[in-house]
């Protein structure tokens, strides 16, 4: 099966051409529970490589230590446990080819090869009961942000800024490909504030985009799950910015499912 996963810091995004789904990146401690109430839909007790735990809205309601692993890099086990969970619940059959995303100032060839040794063969995951054996024959990391760009239409020179809960991505496509120079990742997200407005946010977001050499009047699209709160404010420094068509939140995976029908054929 060839499919995306955003395996993302405050929700883990899926994408096969058909569904499009996701669920609460949470990870949080196991117990043995008393009161076992249902608290929704993604509500997941799993066990995995001798650990056993609760993840997504079962470790927001029941968990002491929920919490999810935030950062410039994906290659850690949160990460492999929300891709894990989401092919559990989501996937079709046994055997898949994915791709994944990573920030772009991670985007190197140690972290990729990192993500892929970890993700890669044969995992055994039980979810609430469940037991399934996942086999990924091929993953692939393409870089967070940038990637939403070839959702836009058309050629020349296209900025992306896609707001996360843990980073923000800055990409620059000149004529549909990756520009490197124009590209980059601020280390701090929606969840990694504290006590700050989202104009506030969205100032430094700016000034960070400025620095590096994007102008005022650049075509600039917003993406990700924290561009509804800064759309507004960021009109002060970029006038003609617009949201990505679509549910911006889902242009990450939606894109990176366009790299994986290349790639897979």
């Amino acid at each position: 099966m060839i499919l995306a996963i955003d395996a993302g810091n405050y929700e883990t995004k899926f994408y096969d051409g058909r569904q499009l789904r996701a669920f609460p990146s949470l990870i949080g401690e196991y117990r043995d529970r008393n009161l076992k109430q249902q608290h929704g839909e993604f509500d997941f007790e799993w066990e995995y490589d001798g650990q056993r735990g609760f993840a997504g809205t079962l470790a927001l309601h029941e968990s002491e230590c929920a919490d999810s692993q935030k950062g410039e890099s994906k290659a850690h086990p949160d990460a492999r446990l929300r891709v894990l969970l989401a092919l559990h619940q989501f996937g079709d059959g046994v055997e898949h080819q994915i791709i994944v995303g990573q920030p772009i100032s991670t985007h190197q060839e140690t972290e990729k090869a990192a993500i892929k040794e970890m993700l890669c063969g044969r995992h055994e995951v039980i979810v609430n009961g469940k037991r399934k054996v996942i086999v990924i024959r091929r993953c692939e990391v393409a870089a967070e942000g940038v990637t939403a760009g070839l959702l836009v239409p058309g050629g020349g020179l296209i900025r992306v800024i896609d707001v996360g809960s843990g980073t923000v991505n800055f990409g620059t496509l000149i004529d549909r490909r990756f520009n490197d120079r124009g590209s980059f990742t601020l280390g701090t997200g929606m969840e990694t504030l504290r006590s700050v407005k989202p104009a506030d946010f969205a100032r430094q977001i700016a000034l960070r985009a400025l620095a590096r050499g994007w102008k005022a009047n650049d075509t600039v699209y917003l993406c990700g799950g924290g561009a509804g709160a800064v759309l507004d404010a960021l009109r002060a420094y970029f006038p003609g910015i617009r949201m990505i068509e679509g549910d911006p939140e889902y242009a990450n995976v939606k894109a990176f499912y366009l790299i994986a029908r290349k790639v897979y054929g």
